[in-house]
């Protein structure tokens, strides 16, 4: 970890401080999204991190704050609030495949009249929530240490599956059960409200099939709420498709069966009989005899 230099060090402690704030949201390894609340860009290149390192990728402005950081001395875990307002893509992208992935979230504070600039890091942590009041999106974070309070072990006796449809254990060995078997790739039409998409191949397979799904789009992913015949309906719009006609013409889209986590699914649905890879209880009794009259 890199010490905090003594010119940031004068800064921090002046009578009066104008830093800006840095955010700095990612899911996995793909190119994060980089915001300041400052009114001009952070170009590349130019931030020295304390602490963390922040990646060589430019911060644009925003209109976006944060609350107060909470700390507990009960070891209880970090919590923290942002607000953001026009800066769609992180955050409805969260919304659109809750509870798919995982979007991490570091804050940062820099003192621009400082050179060379240093980015202090003051948050670490992961998206929990977010709900929207018109334009503005309250996005709730909680820090790393979230994890410390996770269940363990994650497996639970319980009549559905515990594993997640064509991860690793359930697609044990490679092949048995693999997302590609699974996948349909098809020309679409969109409707009006840019959330429903009409293929042909969709109506090949059973009504229902595509729910709790995914249909994916270059790198946007969106869960699947609706199937009926040729028809799918998206939890929420794709915010790069291509909309300036009715077809989406530069590229094809893919779509991907759901899964309700019971073993008639896993044994009817899916290639190759995938029940030997199911590991739920279904004859768990679901009423308690202690409790019968």
């Amino acid at each position: 970890m890199k010490d905090l230099t003594p010119s940031y060090v004068a800064k921090e402690e002046a009578p009066q401080r104008k830093p800006v704030e840095l955010y700095r949201i990612w899911r996995g390894d793909e190119t994060p999204h980089c915001y300041t609340s400052g009114d001009v860009a952070i170009p590349p290149q130019t931030i020295e991190p304390i602490g963390l390192g922040i990646g060589n990728v430019e911060y644009l402005p925003a209109t976006i704050k944060r609350s107060l950081i909470r700390y507990d001395s009960q070891l209880e875990v970090t919590k923290c609030s942002i607000q953001a307002a026009f800066v769609e893509d992180p955050v409805l992208e969260f919304v659109a495949i809750n509870p798919v992935d995982i979007y991490w979230v570091m804050i940062m504070k820099l003192h621009r009249e400082q050179l060379p600039l240093e980015a202090d890091v003051i948050f670490l942590g992961q998206i929990k929530s977010v709900s929207f009041k018109g334009i503005q999106a309250d996005v709730e974070c909680v820090g790393f240490e979230h994890f410390l309070k996770m269940p363990i072990p994650t497996e639970r006796y319980q009549i559905t599956c515990n594993w997640k449809v064509f991860d690793l254990k359930c697609d044990n060995p490679a092949g048995a059960c693999s997302k590609e078997g699974h996948r349909t790739t098809t020309e679409v039409t969109l409707d009006p409200t840019k959330t429903i998409l009409t293929s042909s191949a969709f109506e090949d397979k059973p009504t229902g099939y595509f729910i709790g799904g995914t249909v994916e789009f270059g790198v946007e992913k969106r869960t699947i709420v609706a199937h009926w015949g040729d028809t799918i309906t998206m939890s929420y719009r794709m915010i790069n498709l291509d909309l300036n006609d009715d077809d989406i013409s530069d590229g094809d889209v893919d779509a991907y069966p759901g899964c309700d986590g019971r073993a008639a699914t896993c044994r009817d649905k899916f290639v190759n009989n995938n029940i030997f890879n199911f590991f739920g209880h279904p004859y768990i009794p679901i009423e308690n005899p202690a409790m019968r009259t």
